[in-house]
């Protein structure tokens, strides 16, 4: 059996111009426990890494600092003593358990980099491992770097894609660079990372933003610093301008994309976020040009320019704080009151088989395809962050909605959020879903379905990933892919819901429907 920890792409995300090649991945790790999680992590990241003795936090200290508002922790795994191929096989047991394992290696180290062996290249990077084949011994990785030098400059360059890699290439990525990182006394010697998950947390951008408001009071930019002690270390900063530039100019477009769709989400008007944009942006810019500029010369700066770089930065800052004190909204206590939707009279296909047995009868896509039932809650409240499910289920019978138009009949219930539990197969599709209320009146909305075999596509959350397996010729195998379920909310006109009207899609699969309404305390 495969097991794949799903992470995204993240094509709109962010390259290592605006997150280094060693915080993205961690990123993009926390992004598997919940899509947005890369974004809220980036934005975190941008402020608290411009922040005086960020580095003398330590490694894991400063990453903890900002996932536990997620529920997460990064753990580190001692591997002292253990053989290159304990290791392997401990990254193993962690991708089984359900943790994405971060690995920090050389360039050097990677056989696909254009450094590979090339000891005069010794900079740091990390690889995701997210995946695990246990009858082949195999991983694959999630790489940022693969097509850096191939996208657009425009766009972000740092893709993670996927990369199948054997047990032994693997291990000679960690074993080739974990030497190094003994010989330099480094923190990453002897070690690996995995992310997990160790409450059941759901934020949304309002409260990241109140998480960021909490790093202000002691705030102190260390770019300060930089320019106030510029001219006793003129050479250091030559060398040093493109990881400065990244710190202090890249963080900003983390920043910013996150405070855009806290405004998209709520509403509220962009003008001031773009001024503040504006100003910190040429600010910041002015700054590092000047000093750049100054160094390839040798030029010492006067107090005086020392003096005023250093007031606009301020002033910029203050800037930027006052912005995210303005976009926080102070919300009041909600009480969120599910009706678990009955659908069991509807139920005209099954999806699950117990075990993985020849005489297997389950059949999701007509041609023998079915999952394994592992890891499932079911006739009870099944909840991961916001959502809430009650998924009926009973061995050996029919266990989902295959989609022909079927009308679901609602006992008046008042909701302003539907959630839905579904997947599609043979294609993603999005279809349209009628409510209609107690007064007679209908509201469509657009519903997305991503085929199970693979990561949502329409921001779905995997809220099951499992085996699937395959009825062929009188004999089941496991598939080389997952089977998933999503979940996703959409906002409904409020009012008294009497039925639900399903799409006429055969390859539309529902297995759960929460209606919600919401109280303010």
């Amino acid at each position: 059996m495969r097991k794949t920890l799903d992470i995204d792409f993240y094509k709109k995300g962010f390259d290592y111009q605006q997150i280094d090649c060693i915080h993205g991945p961690i990123a993009a790790a926390a992004g598997y426990f919940s899509y947005n999680n890369y974004f809220y992590f980036c934005y975190l990241y941008a402020i608290l890494s411009n922040t005086e003795n960020f580095f003398e936090s330590g490694f894991e200290s400063n990453v903890n600092r900002i996932v536990s508002c997620m529920g997460l922790e990064l753990q580190r795994i001692d591997c002292s003593g253990n053989t290159p191929e304990e290791t392997m096989n401990r990254i193993a047991e962690e991708i089984l358990g359900g943790w994405p394992v971060i690995l920090v290696v050389k360039y050097n180290s990677l056989f696909y980099s254009k450094y590979y062996k090339d000891s005069a290249y010794t900079l740091d990077h990390a690889i995701i491992v997210n995946e695990y084949g246990e009858n082949n011994k195999t991983f694959s990785i999630k790489e940022a770097s693969l097509v850096r030098d191939i996208v657009s400059t425009y766009e972000n360059s740092d893709i993670f894609f996927s990369l199948q890699v054997t047990f032994d290439m693997l291990k000679d990525i960690f074993d080739g660079s974990n030497k190094q990182y003994i010989k330099e006394n480094q923190t990453f010697a002897n070690s690996i990372y995995s992310m997990h998950k160790i409450e059941d947390i759901s934020i949304d951008t309002n409260e990241v933003i109140n998480t960021s408001l909490s790093l202000f009071p002691d705030y102190k930019n260390d770019f300060i610093n930089i320019i106030n002690s510029y001219n006793e270390q003129i050479e250091k900063f030559k060398y040093d301008i493109e990881l400065i530039r990244r710190r202090f100019y890249g963080c900003i477009k983390p920043i910013f994309h996150l405070l855009y769709d806290h405004c998209k989400q709520r509403n509220l008007d962009t003008a001031l976020t773009k001024n503040t944009e504006k100003i910190i942006e040429e600010t910041r810019q002015d700054a590092l040009n000047f000093l750049y500029r100054a160094s390839i010369t040798g030029a010492k700066i006067t107090r005086e320019k020392q003096d005023d770089l250093c007031s606009k930065v301020l002033d910029s800052d203050e800037k930027l704080i006052n912005l995210i004190k303005i976009l926080f909204v102070n919300e009041g206590k909600k009480n969120q009151i599910n009706y678990y939707v009955d659908l069991t009279e509807h139920y005209n296909n099954q999806a699950f088989e117990d075990t993985l047995r020849d005489d297997s009868r389950a059949d999701i896509t007509g041609e023998g395809t079915h999952y394994i039932f592992r890891d499932l809650v079911v006739n009870e409240e099944w909840k991961k962050g916001d959502f809430c499910f009650n998924y009926s289920y009973l061995p050996a019978q029919t266990d989902n909605i295959s989609c022909n138009a079927q009308v679901i009949c609602i006992p008046e219930i008042n909701a302003q959020y539907i959630s839905i539990l579904a997947c599609s197969e043979y294609g993603s599709y999005n279809e349209k879903i009628a409510i209609e209320y107690s007064d007679g009146s209908k509201r469509v909305i657009t519903a997305d379905f991503s085929d199970f075999f693979q990561p949502p596509i329409y921001g779905e959350k995997a809220y099951w990933t499992g085996a699937a397996a395959e009825r062929r010729n009188g004999r089941t195998r496991y598939h080389n892919f997952n089977a998933r379920l999503f979940a996703k909310r959409y906002r409904i006109e409020p009012g008294c819901v009497v039925k639900i009207h399903l799409p006429n899609r055969r390859n539309v699969h529902i297995f759960a429907l929460t209606l919600t309404d919401e109280v303010f305390l």
